[in-house]
Order: C-alpha cells, then structure tokens, then sequence
C-alpha cells in the first residue's frame, strides 16, 4: 500500500489510527545482536558510566552551529520515520565530531533519508529499527543532501525511498564509503544520559505517543499510541526545571506540535520524562551509532556561551 501524506494532520491521523512507521522485531533484533561486534552500549561504553550526571547536555546544538534549518526543514510525507530518525541521530553524531575538532569545513550537508528507507528492500511502507542500524553500519552507509551523478538528492524526496527508486550503483560507490563504525543497543536511563553526554545521538521505535503540546516545563505527556522512531537529541539531569531526569526528542513531523521550547530547542521537538524513556528503552528499539571505533569519552563544547551559535 502506498501513502502519500500532504499535510502533518494526515500524518498525526494515519498513526493514530494504527499507521505502522516502525516496528520492533524481536527476532530481527536478536540477530542483529549476535552480529555485531559491540552489541550492547553498556558493555561497549563503560568508561562512560556517570558522565551525564547531574549535567544539561545538548549535543543538537553542534547540528544547529551547521544548520540553522535543523527540525521543522524536512517534513516526513511518507512512511520513514526510522530513516528520519537514524539520518537526525547520525548527524548529530558527526556534527560534534566536528565541532570538538573545530573542523567546521568538513560538514558538507545533512543527512539524505532515502538510501536507509531504500534498505527495507520492499514496497511495503514502515520498517524496523534493526534493518536501519544493520544498514549504516555494514550494508549500505551513509549519502548526503547533495547532487550525485546517478541521482540528485539536495532536496528530501520520499518517493525515492519509498519506491525503490534509487539506482544500486549509489550504495556502491558512495553509501559504503561512509559507513558508521559502530552500532549499539541502548537499554537503560543510565546509558541513554551518557550517551547524549559525550555527543552520541540515538535513534528509537517504540509503540509510545506523545500530546503536541508542550508543558510550562517544555515537556509533552504521553498520549495513545504510535509505532514510531524519533531521535533523542538531549537531556537535562540538572532537575533545575523539573523533578526527573529529561530527554530531548527529536520528531520528523515538521511544526506539528507547540509550547514552551528551552535551550535553543529544534522546532518539532519535545522534552519527556525519564519514565516515558524508560518505556521508550524497553522496546529494544534505541540504536546509538558512532563514525569511530568505539565509543571514545568526547568533551563538548561550551553550548552556554552566548556566541555558541
């Protein structure tokens, strides 16, 4: 079946009502686990363990530094959310190894959806967080936001994904020369908060939804139930403002929801607590994915300083 999604009303509908963008296969997931060589960001991190504590990291705004347009520029009009979420997640990653090299040259454009949507290698909309994480990482890459002799991706074309439209000979030649190096799966609060602490962005599926308003705290509530992937851009372990730990997520809806932003937030973008996290992490749907090997302790930048951006 083939959806087309002209305005953010039809898309809130269609999940709503039972649109499937992401699923969480278990089994798919199991395998995924058993072939990756740091399957579990807990194991693989633990030099990690406590670097958030107690800290406000917004790690999105690197991104921000590079793109101005970042959250609200491209509006999902069809069934990708998991590539949405993966190309947001991995180009906050490399955004602050950029920023940490002062290397502001090197940020050539986003993230381009298509190749990861193309990966699901059917018709069929929606797909899994496993097929995604498997694909950046071992079977295709990444391409960018820019014109490739087979193919002009500056501007976000749904149909190319979700029609299989792009020619193979681009995940040859360019996808696979920029792969992540590594691919994990997050399970716990604890390594969510030191993840976004060292600048490490993830994408997550969930069957989890959320009010498109936000609170005086900037938090949105959970409300009913969409299988979607969205990226955690941020968290705030400072209980300055609130209670619980918070965790910034980053939606591929465009200005769909309204509120109290903070921090410079992205439009698009929502604060949660630590338990619609947890609820989130327990899907065994939350990929982190890094350009080294490893996951190496990062200093970030000063993101207080007035002139940051």
């Amino acid at each position: 079946m083939e959806f087309n999604f002209d305005t953010t009303e039809d898309l809130i509908r269609s999940y709503e009502n039972g649109f499937e963008g992401s699923v969480c296969d278990p089994e798919e997931t199991k395998t995924l686990l058993g072939e990756l060589r740091t399957p579990l960001f807990g194991a693989t991190a633990h030099d990690l363990y406590g670097a958030g504590e107690g800290k406000l990291s917004l790690p999105f705004l690197s991104l921000l530094k590079y793109d101005k347009g970042f959250g609200p520029a491209e509006r999902q009009t069809t069934g990708d959310c998991v590539s949405h979420a993966f190309r947001n997640a991995i180009d906050v990653t490399r955004a602050v190894e950029i920023d940490v090299q002062g290397e502001k040259e090197e940020f050539v454009a986003r993230g381009a959806t298509e190749g990861i949507y193309q990966s699901r290698g059917d018709r069929g909309q929606g797909m899994t967080c496993s097929t995604a994480a498997r694909y950046v990482s071992s079977k295709g890459g990444i391409l960018l936001r820019k014109k490739y002799p087979e193919l002009d991706l500056t501007t976000y074309n749904s149909s190319v994904g979700a029609k299989l439209r792009m020619p193979h000979s681009l995940f040859i030649t360019q996808a696979k020369k920029h792969q992540v190096k590594t691919v994990s799966l997050i399970k716990t609060i604890e390594e969510a908060r030191d993840a976004i602490a060292n600048g490490y962005a993830f994408a997550h599926c969930s069957m989890i939804g959320f009010d498109s308003r936000r609170d005086s705290n900037g938090v949105s509530r959970r409300k009913g139930s969409w299988a979607h992937a969205m990226a955690c851009i941020g968290c705030d372990d400072t209980k300055k403002r609130h209670n619980r730990m918070l965790f910034l997520i980053q939606n591929s809806w465009g200005k769909w929801n309204s509120g109290t932003r903070y921090e410079n937030q992205p439009h698009g973008s929502f604060w949660i607590t630590e338990s619609d996290m947890a609820a989130i992490l327990a899907a065994n749907g939350s990929w982190v994915t890094s350009n080294v090997d490893g996951f190496p302790a990062r200093k970030l930048p000063d993101y207080g300083t007035a002139s940051y951006l």
